[in-house]
């Protein structure tokens, strides 16, 4: 057996309505308390944080336990790890769970929890030549999560001797059942064995946020999925379910399923009134936390380039403006169109070299002529023109560039919202040009960062690929609030084809998705978060370890978020003078360095831990909040 891959892999504003602490309930203990190994005849069972990815082969860590318990607040979904070693050939395995039960009573339905079997992939290249933080090796990775009657059903719940089973569990959190500690059972069927053992929840007498406070974009490819599904199976009606199946994982598709809005095409509809009437629901839905406005493409008289057509756009803010109208008139005051609404042209201009700074001046220019040119039809609704005026321009910039090539204003157009490689924001310097970004004056609305990775950057620096570590993907979200990164762009979710390097043709070409994970030639699972569901009789798509950390590490960013307005709060009422930010560092600085993120994730567990204790005491007990944060 491989020594353990260290996979200690922990990664807009949409309204800001500040979400309520929980009512109701008292918080008990911590939840916590391992047990020895079972000593079954087939197996050895232990358990993994959710932060950590186990290959196939990996030997059992010195320190094992099983420990099945989880903390969570009300209203989100909290993960946990059970793994089976096989000390012989397990011809047939199961799993299945009852209510979690608190001492008082209550109950969390059996229904809240999903039982996913752990689908192994494997690499035959590491994706990073060197890495820093992570093994890499060569062999199995978990990735898929099939739910378990799907994987029973399909004859592939057998585990080889020697090697490992990763069972994974997510509890979806009611946002109305009580604070408190909860117990169930899970029942593992072992060849003719059968264990049962304690599944523990712990609730925190906190409330999710119920909208997301920071925009993400991650490319649904909707013409791909037919390279994963049945072709002849793919309807509008399947759009909507892998839409609907990532933005119910806090993950944001960056185009609403509406024909022709595909990132790579994005094009502007003819009927831009359907597509307004059409954005209504996201706009409505707090888990959503953005959409891209598509763009077509036209070019200039004279020039080599193409920019956005400038009177489509007008036409579909038009359209958005009228039907927000439209609301307001009818007595809803609080809809607005444009508030999750940004513009980001990838299909136009995308990574821009110095050769394209003009391009993106004039882009940028025609979206500033195209707002002001309408905003004079929402001149009786405020708040509606100052939301229009401040819709972003996002453009990704690369390390390569001039950045002086692409400031402006709004006078000559430039980039507005920079979009640079994670990695970037490493240096100091950056950071130093960051601010001064910020901190400029020629534009009305000013400028803002978001930040994004497409194949880079790689470890040591977090990424989404399938053989680095997975803690990285979750701590990515901490340091998104940190540094005040307001959204996020990945390039691709499904992108079930094969690139080709430069120096065998650069083509797409067809790939077995379930045996090999390179999107490209040297990326092992970059731009591939899910696997088509089809292939086990579902009708969404099938999520992955990286997928959950991610929706794990948005729903961490929440925490950030809400802490802030709890902190507020307390000054506000009791005269105290508390910086979050100061005491939020005392954390970040526990689980990564700049942007890099560590690998530790009994470090990040308490990290986290923590943070919920002290925002349960800013939620329901204030005096006790400020001697918490005192002894900070």
């Amino acid at each position: 057996m491989k020594k353990i891959a260290s996979l200690l892999m922990v990664a807009l504003l949409a309204g800001s309505t500040l979400a309520a602490c929980g009512g109701s309930g008292g918080s008990g203990g911590n939840g916590n308390g391992g047990a020895n190994q079972p000593q079954l005849q087939a197996a050895t069972l232990w358990s993994a944080e959710n932060t950590v990815s186990y290959m196939r082969d990996s030997e059992i860590p010195e320190g094992a336990k099983l420990d099945l318990s989880m903390e969570a607040i009300k209203g989100e979904t909290e993960s946990v790890q059970l793994m089976i070693t096989a000390k012989e050939e397990v011809t047939a395995f199961n799993v299945s769970v009852g209510d979690l039960v608190s001492a008082t009573g209550e109950k969390i339905e059996k229904s809240n929890v999903e039982v996913f079997a752990e689908k192994y992939i494997e690499t035959k290249a590491p994706s990073v030549d060197r890495p820093f933080t992570a093994d890499m090796f060569t062999g199995f990775y978990p990735d898929a999560l099939i739910p378990i009657d799907k994987f029973v059903k399909k004859k592939e719940n057998k585990i080889a001797k020697d090697n490992n089973q990763g069972i994974w569990f997510n509890v979806n959190v009611p946002s109305d059942v009580e604070s408190g500690e909860y117990e169930g059972k899970v029942t593992l069927t072992l060849n003719n064995e059968t264990q049962e053992l304690p599944l523990k929840l712990k609730v925190y007498n906190v409330d999710m946020p119920e909208e997301m406070h920071s925009t993400n974009s991650f490319g649904l490819w909707y013409h791909y999925i037919a390279y994963g599904e049945d072709p002849e199976k793919v309807t509008d009606e399947m759009y909507d379910a892998y839409y609907w199946f990532l933005a119910n994982k806090r993950i944001t598709p960056a185009y609403i399923p509406f024909e022709g809005c595909d990132l790579g095409i994005a094009y502007c509809p003819e009927n831009t009134d359907a597509y307004a009437e059409a954005l209504v629901e996201y706009a409505q839905t707090g888990i959503i936390s953005g959409y891209g406005l598509p763009c077509n493409a036209v070019t200039p008289n004279g020039k080599d380039y193409s920019v956005i057509d400038k009177v489509r756009l007008e036409q579909l803010l038009t359209s958005i403006i009228d039907k927000n109208i439209v609301l307001r008139d009818s007595g809803d005051e609080t809809t607005d169109l444009f508030k999750k609404a940004y513009i980001y042209a990838g299909n136009i201009i995308d990574e821009p070299g110095d050769k394209q700074a003009e391009q993106v001046k004039a882009c940028d220019k025609i979206i500033i002529d195209a707002k002001n040119a309408v905003k004079d039809l929402l001149a009786d609704y405020p708040d509606l023109q100052e939301s229009l005026l401040a819709l972003k321009h996002v453009v990704t910039i690369v390390p390569s560039v001039t950045r002086e090539l692409f400031e402006g204003d709004d006078t000559t157009g430039g980039i507005q919202t920079w979009c640079p490689y994670v990695s970037e924001f490493q240096s100091e310097n950056y950071l130093t040009w960051v601010q001064e970004r910020l901190n400029a004056t020629g534009r009305v609305n000013g400028e803002d960062f978001w930040w994004y990775n497409c194949i880079k950057p790689e470890n040591p620096f977090p990424s989404y690929q399938l053989d680095d570590n997975l803690i990285a993907s979750r701590v990515m979200e901490w340091m998104k609030y940190d540094k005040k990164i307001s959204g996020h762009i990945y390039w691709g979710v499904n992108f079930w084809y094969k690139c080709l390097s430069y120096d065998n043709g650069g083509k797409y070409v067809h790939r077995d998705i379930w045996n090999d994970p390179n999107t490209f030639e040297t990326a092992n699972g970059d731009g591939h978060l899910i696997y088509p569901g089809g292939d086990y009789a579902l009708k969404t798509p099938i999520s992955t370890l990286r997928l959950e950390s991610i929706r794990e590490g948005n729903e961490d960013y929440e925490y950030l978020w809400l802490f802030a307005q709890k902190i507020e709060e307390l000054n506000a009422s009791k005269g105290t003078n508390f910086d979050s930010d100061a005491i939020l560092s005392n954390f970040y600085t526990r689980i990564y360095t700049g942007v890099k993120p560590k690998t530790d994730e009994q470090e990040f567990k308490a990290v986290r831990s923590e943070l919920l204790q002290l925002l349960e005491k800013l939620c329901n007990d204030k005096d006790g909040a400020i001697e918490a944060l005192n002894a900070i």
